[in-house]
């Protein structure tokens, strides 16, 4: 599990830079530390919903997540 973990982060990485370059997301925005709060954010949900929350509930808070960082 650690190592798929790492990989994702990677590919979440990897796609935020590439967002950045293209204008998707500001220049400004430290991608390291986006994908941070984001693997967190996608480990918390992954634990959620073992624990039995609806889709609803995990895509609300994707949602809030998201408005955080400006989406």
């Amino acid at each position: 599990m650690t190592e798929a973990r790492k990989q994702n982060q990677v590919a979440l990485r990897e796609r935020l830079l590439k967002a950045r370059q293209s204008g998707e997301l500001p220049k400004g925005i430290n991608v390291d530390d986006d994908t941070r709060y984001l693997s967190s954010i996608i480990a918390g949900l992954s634990i959620q919903a073992a624990n039995g929350s609806t889709m609803e509930e995990l895509e609300r808070t994707a949602k809030m997540a998201l408005r955080q960082l400006g989406f």
